[in-house]
């Protein structure tokens, strides 16, 4: 077997893209396109990236013909114990979809009270804050999620635009709420502004995040 042949084996077995490994090496889908079809050959230091990243020897890849038995099956030296930060790599997705689990009671208890006749019409303030909080967890949770598992593993990016929807949602669902209380009361209270500068703070932080420019990878020491 080729290297291409060995790497697009070894992506397949993964369920990764050619997308998605491209984002782990930080290099175009055309790169990896190229790898696979063995028009060129990866840098040094991106063949120790994904021999780390599959857990095999930089020899299984390099090396033609090294398993001739069969393409399943790996040198023995090549499954080491996953360390904490490929599992969270790999399975941290799961923190989003439990965050977007928590924003789900708050929009069901929105949904059953709004069959309430009693809570209509000078409820309907509550209801959009209890959607804008339940709206912010479960956008922020499912975006982060998905972006995650595609990707396959956290950038700091990924947070900051999950939050900027997520956060947009709340100020929004918070200026409705303060609308129509003013609507309805026809008037203006403090108590309509509580807590408001607060929904701007998730917004802020995932503008903050996103304009951030994204982190070299290491350079490999040389000696």
């Amino acid at each position: 077997m080729t290297f291409g042949e060995k790497l697009q084996k070894l992506r397949s077995r993964e369920g990764l893209s050619q997308d998605a490994l491209a984002e782990l090496l930080n290099v175009s889908r055309q790169a990896v396109s190229r790898w696979e079809r063995d028009e060129t050959m990866p840098e040094t230091e991106k063949v120790i990236r994904i021999s780390d990243h599959f857990h095999v020897t930089t020899d299984y890849l390099l090396k033609d013909g090294l398993l001739k038995d069969g393409p399943e099956q790996f040198p023995p030296a090549s499954r080491p114990l996953p360390e904490p930060g490929s599992l969270w790599d790999k399975y941290g997705f799961v923190v989003g979809y439990l965050l977007a689990a928590l924003g789900f009671p708050w929009i069901l208890l929105a949904l059953i009270n709004l069959f309430d006749r009693n809570i209509w019409p000078t409820g309907m303030g509550l209801l959009l804050s209890l959607v804008g909080r339940g709206g912010f967890f479960a956008v922020t949770g499912l975006l982060l999620a998905r972006r995650w598992r595609r990707a396959g593993r956290f950038r700091r990016q990924d947070l900051g635009w999950a939050l900027i929807c997520g956060g947009g949602l709340l100020v929004f669902a918070r200026l409705l709420t303060i609308l129509i209380d003013w609507t309805l009361k026809a008037s203006w209270f403090p108590d309509d502004l509580q807590n408001a500068p607060l929904a701007l703070i998730p917004l802020l932080l995932g503008l903050l995040l996103a304009l951030l420019p994204p982190r070299r990878p290491r350079e490999p020491k040389t000696e």
